[in-house]
């Protein structure tokens, strides 16, 4: 059981942040970004949050679809065996370092986007006749998706952990903003026109936040 004073942690020190912020991977490391140099200020910060803590942990023991790192991955909404995936196996079997094997996961993502996004965003960019200046991807924690005033769209590539259905959703999404930069009324019925379907997968993917390792 997760104790706030003695169980392991990893401190990240960022003296620019002005909140310390904590986060639970899925395979239940404590990181804690920071500007706090004392340890024991971030132990009693971690002291108020112990509960949420706890929760977290428990609902991750209690999750049997949670790929195991090193042997599953998480994969167009699906978990596969790295087996099934040579490129990625022959990468993940030499190593042992599970830095390295995030390293070789979060690669692996990066190249699938690469590889499959383009096409996807060009299909709806010629039906939505909605055209980005430049389109990017990046690995990003809590967003799938962003989209500023100059046209630049931006992809999270731990997307390729969705399924399709989902990944149109966010592409349909971030193009809407090329003509509505908000959520109002207008920019979901540009999306419902093209997604008949938008609220299911708004709502599915609002429960959803990128498994990162």
């Amino acid at each position: 059981m997760f104790d706030a004073f003695t169980s392991a942690i990893i401190i990240e020190y960022r003296p620019k942040n002005r909140n310390t912020y904590i986060r639970i991977t899925h395979s239940g490391e404590i990181k804690v970004r920071t500007p706090l140099k004392n340890e024991s200020a971030v132990r009693r910060i971690l002291k108020l949050r112990e509960r949420w803590i706890r929760e977290k942990l428990e609902g991750l023991a209690d999750d049997p679809n949670l790929p195991q790192l090193g042997e599953c991955i998480r994969f167009r909404g699906e978990n596969y065996t790295l087996e099934n995936l040579p490129n990625l196996y022959n990468r993940v079997k030499k190593s042992q370092n599970c830095d390295d094997i995030k390293k070789y996961y979060y690669h692996f993502y990066k190249k699938e986007a690469e590889i499959s996004l383009p096409s996807r965003v060009q299909y709806y960019a010629r039906k939505m006749d909605l055209h980005p200046k430049e389109i990017r991807f990046r690995r990003m924690k809590s967003r799938w998706g962003s989209c500023n005033s100059h046209g630049v769209i931006t992809f999270n590539t731990m997307m390729m952990q969705l399924s399709y259905e989902q990944i149109d959703y966010i592409i349909v999404h971030e193009l809407a903003h090329l003509r509505h930069m908000n959520h109002s009324k207008e920019f979901h019925e540009l999306v419902r026109h093209h997604l008949s379907d938008e609220r299911e997968r708004r709502k599915t993917l609002q429960r959803i936040r990128p498994l990162v390792y």
